[in-house]
């Protein structure tokens, strides 16, 4: 069993203006082989609630598909770890790391 069969969601936060803490902006839910995003309603509902990324993630309710050629929006991608964050967590939750790892690195999904 691969890392992405054990993980079908995952909350997204963000730093609000004028906030001094971050909030739930919303959720990440597997869809087949696509990541969709929804909002929280707690976050639309804030007086100074933002679009994480208007083009691909509009403040709006409801399920957000991605632009077609994407698994997942790539605003949400580029804050997702890049090759040597993901041989990290290989090592961290499945014990292994050096050459093993790298063969790893494709299973681990988005």
């Amino acid at each position: 069993m691969t890392a992405k069969q054990h993980y079908v969601e995952a909350i997204v936060w963000i730093w609000l203006p004028h906030s001094t803490a971050p909030v739930v902006a919303g959720k990440l839910t597997m869809e087949g082989n696509s990541l969709v995003f929804n909002y929280g309603r707690s976050c639309l509902a804030r007086d100074h609630a933002i679009a994480i990324y208007d083009t691909e993630l509009p403040l709006q309710p409801g399920l957000l598909l991605i632009p077609d050629g994407l698994s997942m929006p790539g605003c949400i991608r580029d804050a997702a770890p890049a090759a040597w964050g993901r041989l990290v967590i290989i090592n961290k939750t499945l014990g292994r790391n050096g050459k093993n790892s790298a063969a790893d690195n494709a299973d681990l999904g988005e």
